[in-house]
């Protein structure tokens, strides 16, 4: 017999008041109010919606879809009572019998399960066990997988191995969310008391970087110029569920040449300024004209724009103008015009923000990856293969599979000539996160060589191998020691 919208309506009200009681510092639930009442008017913060949510999916035997956890959907007590009467509704996708939940409940469309064991014994557990929890919405293989390996013996995971690849990978707060979530251990009080304030950090640097951008954006509307939004900006509050998930360090933008000038005195006048950061981390210390010198001709971008901040979250404000996305010693061209033609005018931290077309975010987040991981100066910084830009890759593909013009994304990267660059990132985003991506889309920009695949340094004018295959060098710690050729690009930030 169907539950009625008052019979769920008080379960979850019942939910709520239940796990609102237990926080000590939290006020009592008051009943009356809750018609139209914004969760987080209720108490409700980042982490406490992960057990409501959790909760409420154990009560009423249902497992949320990944496409309906976004803040729309828990934004009030109303919204998430329409939504759970939805699941309940046996005639309804994502709803489930009584009882314990299929084994391949959590699983995407079209995802397999994890990959073989044998193929991570280059990278070793901890790698294996990071790309196991560094994804939104973990499977049920993906989660007795996990326990498996936090409980094996012989040989034993390295807890400290582990804890620095989810740093350097910027996957920290992602993985915090899903050890609490889906209850893995056991780790013990302490690791997991580290694990949650890495998440409630992350979400003050989340909360930190929207109030930024709701000024910047504004401030753009005011002086009539029109950025485009690049990567993690627009990633982080519109296609994971909870922003604290991913992590922020900067903002992208695209900017074309008739608005550069005004966009670079909006961000002086923000008190934004161009240079190097500095020890006490007060001032912003002056661009060496040398590093201004090899930016301007080597890199289409302009050197960050650097604001210090009290923010306790935050040392440094940073915003990064991008010209074009290919570099000049590419000799090709995807220029910031182009994107803006195709751009979309979306609301974004509260403000009017332009953002990337489908196609186009897709090409940018692909070739940035690309980028990142064959340059000398990302390879010697250890930022070059980065698990995060991955993930964003199958967030966004997620996100927009339903509206993602495939003919068009092909034609945009042969227009741009990319075609090999891209295909990079979807063949390893495929390695790691096998099944998601559109076998069509693969093989449609899949070149007759593949060997590139393995190189690096060609933007360098000094193309090399790899001398160990990509699992492996992806989550080497040093993997450095293995590139003997120089950088010569100058960073502008030294001391972070």
């Amino acid at each position: 017999m169907q539950q009625t919208l008052d019979d769920i309506t008080n379960t979850v009200a019942d939910v709520l008041a239940g796990l609102l009681e237990s926080q000590d510092e939290a006020p009592a639930l008051d009943r009356a109010a809750l018609d139209g009442a914004s969760l987080h008017d209720l108490g409700v913060d980042s982490l406490t919606l992960v057990h409501f949510t959790q909760c409420v999916e154990d009560t009423f035997q249902i497992r949320i879809e990944d496409d309906d956890l976004t803040q729309e959907a828990f934004a009030t007590f109303d919204s998430v009572c329409a939504l759970v009467a939805r699941y309940v509704d046996t005639g309804k996708t994502g709803a489930h019998p009584p009882g314990p939940l299929p084994a391949t409940s959590g699983r995407q469309p079209g995802e397999s399960a994890p990959a073989d064991t044998a193929e991570w014994a280059e990278a070793g557990q901890e790698a294996e066990l990071l790309v196991c929890t560094a994804r939104v919405g973990m499977t049920r293989e993906h989660v007795e997988r996990a326990l498996t390996l936090l409980n094996a013996t012989e040989p034993k995971l390295d807890w400290g191995v582990f804890m620095d690849l989810a740093t350097r990978h910027r996957v920290l707060g992602l993985v915090a969310h899903n050890f609490d979530r889906e209850c893995l251990g056991p780790i013990g009080t302490v690791r997991r008391s580290v694990l949650r304030a890495a998440y409630l950090y992350n979400r003050g640097r989340a909360q930190a970087w929207e109030r930024e951008r709701r000024q910047l954006f504004a401030a753009f509307e005011k002086d009539g110029v029109q950025p485009v939004v690049r990567k993690g900006s627009y990633l982080s509050p519109c296609v994971y569920p909870d922003p604290a998930m991913r992590y922020m360090e900067d903002t992208d933008l695209y900017v074309t040449a008739d608005d550069l000038e005004q966009v670079a005195a909006t961000l002086q006048r923000l008190g934004y300024r161009q240079g190097t950061d500095s020890v006490d981390r007060r001032t912003v210390g002056p661009l060496p004209r040398t590093t201004a010198l090899f930016w301007g001709f080597n890199v289409a971008a302009l050197p960050p724009f650097l604001r210090p901040t009290s923010d306790p979250y935050i040392d440094v404000f940073s915003i990064d103008l991008r010209r074009d996305l290919m570099e000049p010693a590419s000799e090709k061209s995807l220029p910031a015009e182009d994107f803006r033609s195709r751009a979309r005018r979306v609301r974004l931290a509260g403000e009017t923000a332009w953002v990337p077309s489908h196609e186009d975010m897709f090409l940018d987040l692909g070739v940035h990856l690309f980028r990142e991981a064959t340059t000398l100066s990302s390879i010697r910084s250890g930022k070059d293969l980065c698990l995060v830009r991955f993930v964003d890759m199958v967030q966004w593909y997620r996100h927009v599979e339903g509206t993602l013009d495939i003919d068009q994304l092909v034609r945009l990267a042969e227009r741009y000539e990319v075609e090999a660059e891209f295909y990079y990132s979807l063949h390893f985003t495929d390695v790691l996160f096998p099944g998601v991506l559109a076998p069509e889309l693969l093989s449609r920009l899949r070149p007759g060589d593949l060997s590139y695949l393995d190189e690096y340094g060609a933007l360098d004018g000094t193309i090399a191998t790899w001398p160990v295959g990509f699992r492996a060098r992806m989550f080497d710690r040093n993997r450095v020691r293995h590139v003997t050729e120089p950088s010569a690009l100058p960073r502008p930030r030294r001391q972070w």
